[in-house]
Parts: structure tokens; C-alpha cells; sequence
């Protein structure tokens, strides 16, 4: 669980300072784009992403509830502090770019294992018919 919460961090950070930098182009220090009401909404919503990732056994459903989350997360921000940016939008876009690295880091994750118990059993003697 730790580890999907701190993809959700990590992800949610820089989705943060994607989405910071395209909406604010006249902003050109990295830290001052770090550091933006964005960015932070931007992190607990992958926090959030990677809490339900960790329960949830389907990559299509974390993608869809991450936008939800996603909106849920930036319209609660829109109403607390009165961001004057489109807090849905915004917040479809960064639940679905967090649900898109969720998912597919889910995928590779279960595939790598597949592979490693695959390749563990073919060692052992399985799949050998002769």
C-alpha cells in the first residue's frame, strides 16, 4: 500500500507542476511551481488515487473513479478557496493523468509477476513434455 501511495505522491507532484505550468507559462522557477494550490490538490488526489488503487482489483475502474476523484478533490478546492480556473476540467485531467499511471503501473506490476512465477515454474521442470 505504501508503495502506490507514494506513485500516487510522486505522480500527483508532477502532474501538479505539468498542469501549473501550462495554465501559468509566466512562471519560470521550478520551485514556485512546486509550490502552487495546483500542484498541492494535485498531490492529495493521488494520494487518494493510490489509497483506492491499493483496494481496488480493476485497472479500468481505478482509471474512471480517479477522475472522480479528481473532480471531487478540485471542486471541493473551488469551493473552499475560490479558485477562479475551471475546478472540473481541472480536475478530470489530473484524475484521469493519475489514473493512467495507476493503471498502467498495476499492469506492469502484475505482468512482471506473472513472468517471475512463469519463469520460476520452467526452471522447476514445467512445460517440459518429454
Amino acid at each position: 500500500m505504501i508503495k502506490k501511495i507514494l506513485t500516487g505522491i510522486v505522480s500527483g507532484s508532477f502532474v501538479g507542476v505539468f498542469v501549473t505550468a501550462i495554465i501559468l507559462p509566466d512562471t519560470s522557477n521550478l520551485l514556485e511551481l512546486f509550490l502552487t494550490k495546483i500542484t498541492a490538490t494535485s498531490i492529495i488526489t493521488g494520494i487518494l488515487c493510490g489509497i483506492y488503487s491499493h483496494f481496488s482489483k480493476s485497472k479500468l475502474q481505478v482509471f474512471f473513479v480517479s477522475i472522480l476523484i479528481g473532480i471531487i478533490i478540485f471542486f471541493l478546492k473551488h469551493i473552499i478557496i475560490g479558485h477562479d480556473l475551471d475546478a472540473i476540467t481541472m480536475g478530470a485531467f489530473v484524475g484521469a493523468m493519475l489514473g493512467g499511471v495507476l493503471a498502467v503501473t498495476k499492469k506492469l506490476t502484475h505482468s512482471f509477476n506473472v513472468y517471475k512465477k512463469l519463469r520460476r515454474r520452467r526452471r522447476k521442470g514445467f512445460g517440459t513434455y518429454s
